[in-house]
């Protein structure tokens, strides 16, 4: 029987050699389907796994698995509540830039350095996890230019549970570079940010 709020995972399949019990909000890279090739559950948690090359390619983990195969779309994890929101972005540019010319990177706690270039996915990747308990979530984020190297937007993004209607969303505070940025609520705790000026 595994603990509650812990996640234990096996050097081998069907649950055999013990190596590490994980707790709540730890994170590890590039283990699974490697160092650990299945992992029990306990009561109250799920795994949030992803792709440590493509933050896009991530999902949520809420059953015990047997026998891990080895793939990198879930190389790394972290052990979250089962009731923690994770929310995912996406970024557009409509400046006229080029294709790829923005890089967002969203500086997240414990998971680490995200990036997404302007308008090359639909696909959302990874911009925190956000607990039921208030907590105010602050994500760090930086837009860079590639042609020049300059950055045109510098700040930080809050996300936040809101009890009434049963979602992440996001607060607007000191901080949101509001002249360079906008954001959209896509639903399902997505977001979109769009680069709408260059200018400081």
């Amino acid at each position: 029987m595994v603990a509650a709020s812990i996640v234990d995972f096996y050097s081998k399949a069907n649950y055999d050699s013990l190596v590490k019990s994980a707790k709540t909000t730890e994170v590890e890279h590039q283990k699974l389907g490697t160092s650990y090739r299945s992992y029990k559950l306990g009561d109250g948690t799920k795994l949030l796994v992803w792709n440590h090359q493509d933050y896009s390619d991530n999902k949520e983990l809420t059953n015990d698995q047997s026998n891990l195969p080895e793939e990198k779309s879930v190389q790394c994890y972290q052990v979250l509540k089962g009731t923690t929101s994770v929310v995912g972005v996406r970024f557009k540019d409509a400046t006229g830039g080029e294709k790829g010319q923005y890089s967002l990177l969203l500086k997240l706690a414990q998971i680490g350095d995200v990036t997404v270039w302007s308008d090359m996915s639909d696909k959302y990747s990874i911009a925190g996890t956000v607990p039921r308990d208030g907590t105010l979530v602050t994500t760090a984020l930086y837009v860079r230019d590639k042609k020049s190297g300059a950055y045109v937007a510098i700040g930080s993004i809050y996300f936040k549970w809101d009890n009434d209607k049963q979602k992440v969303v996001v607060l607007d505070q000191e901080g949101w570079p509001k002249k360079q940025l906008k954001h959209e609520d896509d639903g399902k705790n997505n977001f979109t940010i769009t680069l709408i000026s260059t200018q400081q």
